[in-house]
């Protein structure tokens, strides 16, 4: 095995592990209620999942994995929005989101991507390289399509209303 290879995998490795370090962090305990993040994920997301929307609608099964994983994100961010809670502090308002959903959520996710890092580890190096270089090798995979669209539909929901709560709570507490 090449120096340069183990090095370059490990690189990717630490720096996965670090964003999902962040992500995990976050989810934990309260987080502030920042508007302008909000909407850049909002868009970020939204953004994301026309494309491959778009891509989907070129393979009907991919298309019908957009349709089950986007089922899948509402769900479970029904249930996640019903639990979800508000405090104020003095420099704004925190919410807290079900830790269980959001755990459920980011395990489902990494344990997908980790199943194709390794799956395309285990390729000859030549396969390797052809599959690093091309975003369509993940939205050829029905599964892995579905399960981000979990995570976009989850996302998308779960911040809008977020948006949504933020107005809510603001001009309830003008007029009080």
């Amino acid at each position: 095995m090449d120096v340069r290879h183990i090095a370059i995998t490990a690189g990717f490795t630490v720096l996965i592990a670090f964003m999902l370090y962040r992500r995990f962090k976050r989810s934990v305990g309260f987080q502030k209620l920042t508007r302008s993040r909000l909407i850049f994920r909002s868009v970020m997301f939204g953004v994301l999942g026309c494309v491959f929307l778009y891509m989907g609608m070129l393979h009907p099964i991919n298309f019908v994995a957009d349709v089950v994983g986007m089922a899948g994100g509402l769900v479970l961010s029904y249930y996640a929005v019903k639990h979800l809670r508000f405090e104020k502090r003095q420099d704004g308002w925190y919410y807290c989101t079900h830790i269980g959903i959001e755990v459920a959520v980011l395990v489902l996710f990494m344990s997908r991507i980790g199943y194709r890092l390794i799956g395309m580890y285990l390729q000859d190096p030549a396969a390797q390289a052809a599959a690093a270089n091309s975003m369509q090798d993940f939205t050829k995979d029905p599964l892995t399509v579905g399960i981000f669209f979990v995570l976009i539909a989850y996302y998308m929901r779960y911040f809008i209303h977020l948006l949504r709560k933020e107005k809510q709570l603001d001009l309830n507490t003008k007029s009080a």
